[in-house]
């Protein structure tokens, strides 16, 4: 299936590494333009120059818990990308019971960098507003409730923005991540450590693995495009089955 995203552009926040680095690279393969930030000036250099290789890719060191830091890299991007398709808020603080900086980056800073991104959008049903959030948002996370809340409100808040946008044919939506491995993350140190944590992980999926950035970054991908014309205000949830309970 084409997912006619050649020439789209597109924002992806937290670019530099995991998730933000997959979903950056499949648009690029998909034909799009893409301008990316993160807080980590020497990762966001590198993953800059590995996916120069994939197309046409911009960055800017930006953090999204620092207030007029989302807009800036906004109006940023739109110049040097000549205009804003798609805007993937990937970034998170990740920081577990920490409701200050949860709140700030999550939650305040994503609100700055969609409604800034809106101002360069025009009328039109392949614009469209794509946040990641979190399994986490949608069970009990004892250890993790910052978090977990602020993924949760992430859900709320777009879909309250899908109403808001639809009269102008733009869509919003949030894809749900499981737990996700990839080289340097929290669930790659926890399996090179074999230990309870790890196992207990695994054995919680139906399928006894964990997921991958690229299968996240694929039904990103889905979503942001023409394909998924009638798909807005949706939470997907992309965690091998792993969550149980019902969404209704």
């Amino acid at each position: 299936m084409e997912l006619d995203l050649t020439g789209k552009r597109v924002v992806v926040t937290g670019g530099s590494k995991g998730i933000g680095l997959a979903i950056a690279r499949t648009f690029l393969d998909e034909g799009a333009r893409v301008a990316i930030c993160a807080r980590d000036i020497d990762g966001l250099t590198a993953a800059a120059t590995q996916l120069s290789a994939h197309g046409e890719v911009h960055h800017r060191r930006s953090d999204m818990g620092v207030v007029g830091d989302p807009a800036a890299f906004v109006e940023w991007a739109a110049e040097a990308l000549g205009g804003l398709d798609i805007v993937v808020s990937n970034v998170s603080a990740a920081a577990g019971p920490d409701w200050v900086a949860s709140c700030a980056v999550d939650l305040i800073g994503a609100d700055a960098l969609i409604r800034a991104g809106l101002a360069h959008m025009e009328d039109d049903v392949d614009a469209n507003i794509v946040c990641i959030g979190s399994r986490a948002g949608s069970v009990a996370a004892p250890r993790i409730p910052a978090y977990a809340a602020v993924k949760a409100a992430t859900v709320s808040m777009v879909k309250s923005l899908s109403r808001e946008v639809a009269r102008r044919g733009i869509r919003a939506n949030v894809v749900s991540p499981g737990d996700i491995i990839f080289p340097g993350g929290s669930w790659d140190d926890a399996r090179l450590d074999d230990g309870k944590l790890w196992q207990a992980i695994v054995r919680e999926n139906p399928f006894r693995r964990l997921g991958t950035p690229e299968e996240i970054a694929n039904v990103v991908a889905f979503v942001a495009s023409p394909r998924a014309s009638f798909v807005s205000g949706a939470n997907i949830l992309v965690d091998g089955g792993a969550t149980s309970g019902l969404q209704i």
